[in-house]
């Protein structure tokens, strides 16, 4: 038996998302709201549970704008700030559903041994109970591998790890959606987690810019020959910085790709 389950692009952003601070919107159209854009996140979504991947900058107003009322777990890609900077919002997600009647709820966090570490030392109190007792940890950490399989609820993603820059991220299938962000190349393994799936969220972060500059995020040029091996019929473009503007550059590809935004909603059954 099949399982509906969708997907909503939380944000499409890059780092500093659309615009930057101080109102910065480059050469995006500042009257074309598919311009604006958050920090990078999705939700996946069945009947029964809600999995975020990635809490950033925007974590807070990204649930309120979806009207996401609860969350049963939460899978980081990796540590960068634009992926983990709204963690200390996880905890008011647990406290909702102690208020709602689960007095014991702890939310599940998922995350590879790196990326937990990391969270540990920025975040340290949210891991302890605060020394006169008032605050005690509301999260309870899963430390998983970069390969194999997450379970939560009647969800189950795929990971594999992704080479960004001089570290890595963790990469997620579900059903026949791929969600790729921040990764400058993808290895063998990666690619036939992928191999088949309809549609793709997919980082060009460097859109417009030629292959020798990639560092951290790849151009069109990369993901198309991504592509030839994944074979993905349908692709969107996410973490996109001010450089790049929604209708340009759907006017400048073909019309299987097109650029993700906030709010995208997504069908795929698991």
């Amino acid at each position: 038996m099949t399982t509906e389950c969708e997907i909503i692009i939380l944000g499409c952003g890059g780092s500093g998302g659309t615009p930057l601070a101080c109102g910065h919107w480059g050469n995006c159209d500042i009257t074309n709201p598919k311009n604006r854009r958050t920090r990078p996140s999705i939700s996946i979504r069945t009947a029964r549970t809600c999995l975020i991947i990635d809490t950033g900058t925007d974590f807070r107003e990204q649930t309120i704008r979806e009207n996401i009322d609860s969350i049963d777990a939460i899978l980081y890609t990796h540590d960068h700030a634009d992926h983990v900077n709204g963690f200390d919002d996880v905890r008011y997600t647990a406290i909702k559903r102690r208020i709602n009647g689960e007095s014991d709820y702890i939310m599940p966090i998922y995350a590879t041994v790196d990326t937990m570490a990391s969270l540990r030392h920025r975040f340290e109190y949210m891991f302890r109970t605060s020394d006169d007792g008032l605050y005690i940890p509301l999260i309870y950490p899963n430390v998983i591998k970069d390969s194999g399989t997450v379970s939560i609820g009647d969800i189950s993603v795929s990971i594999f790890n992704q080479i960004h820059g001089a570290g890595s991220s963790l990469g997620i299938r579900v059903g026949d959606i791929g969600y790729t962000t921040d990764a400058s190349d993808l290895d063998d393994v990666a690619k036939t987690t992928l191999k088949g799936i309809d549609t793709w969220i997919v980082d060009c972060g460097q859109y417009g810019a030629s292959t020798e500059h990639i560092t951290v995020h790849p151009n069109l040029e990369r993901v198309l020959d991504w592509n030839k091996d994944v074979g993905a019929k349908k692709l969107y473009l996410t973490h996109l910085t001010p450089r790049q503007d929604y209708q340009t550059i759907n006017n400048e590809t073909p019309d299987y790709i097109e650029c993700a935004y906030d709010g995208l909603r997504l069908l795929t059954s698991i």
